[in-house]
């Protein structure tokens, strides 16, 4: 157990790309369920680069535009 001196505990996880456990993660993926949580994925930082960015919310939702006429 740890005392209340004790530095936190940092993560660990393993890269999804090249199965190294690393102790810096970086999530390169988020997975999303309608029948439960959903979980993120991890890479290492040497694999990170490989993945692209995650999207931004906000850029997957349909755009609306006024209807012509209205301010």
């Amino acid at each position: 157990m740890s005392g209340p001196g004790d530095a936190p505990r940092r993560p660990v996880r393993m890269c999804v790309r090249c199965h190294a456990v690393t102790d810096n993660p970086t999530v390169v993926c988020e997975v999303h369920q309608s029948s439960g949580p959903g979980f993120n994925v991890y890479a290492c930082e040497a694999c990170a680069p490989q993945f692209p960015p995650l999207p931004d919310v906000l850029d997957l939702l349909p755009r609306r535009r006024p209807p012509e006429g209205a301010r």
